[in-house]
């Protein structure tokens, strides 16, 4: 499972216009932001597959829960795009509180983006993985 979060591809929805975040980059693209931030998702608790309704309802109520915070909309998915799931890259938060946040929605990992890298932050297991990274448009 650890291997798939390191191939993921994530679009991003920038106000510019949509990019694709592609981990083990070369750091190829300027970073967008001021500061850290992480992207999660509610789809598919625990790394099992879930129904499509269940998903999407999941999706709704993380969109509440980040309500006080400036997101984006995001999607990630495997290179061949076969499985994708949305959610959000949230600007402002502490690793702290995102990762609190992945674990109320019962997540394996979610995703760091800095200037330097792109990391991937296990919720519940002392893993971190992390890659350079590349921005391409969409």
């Amino acid at each position: 499972m650890w291997d798939g979060f390191g191939q993921a591809i994530v679009r991003v929805e920038l106000t510019d216009g949509p990019v694709i975040l592609v981990p083990r980059g070369e750091g190829v693209g300027e970073f967008p932001f001021h500061a850290p931030v992480h992207i999660i998702t509610a789809y598919n608790p625990a790394g099992i597959q879930a129904d499509e309704t269940t998903n999407r309802e999941r999706h709704r109520e993380l969109e509440r829960r980040l309500a006080r915070y400036d997101v984006l909309p995001t999607v990630g998915s495997d290179p061949d795009g076969s499985i994708a799931e949305p959610g959000y890259a949230v600007l402002g938060v502490s690793l702290d509180t995102a990762v609190e946040i992945g674990r109320e929605f019962v997540q394996r990992a979610i995703y760091r983006w800095t200037h330097d890298s792109l990391s991937i932050i296990g919720v519940d297991e002392p893993i971190q993985l992390h890659f350079g990274w590349s921005l391409s448009p969409t």
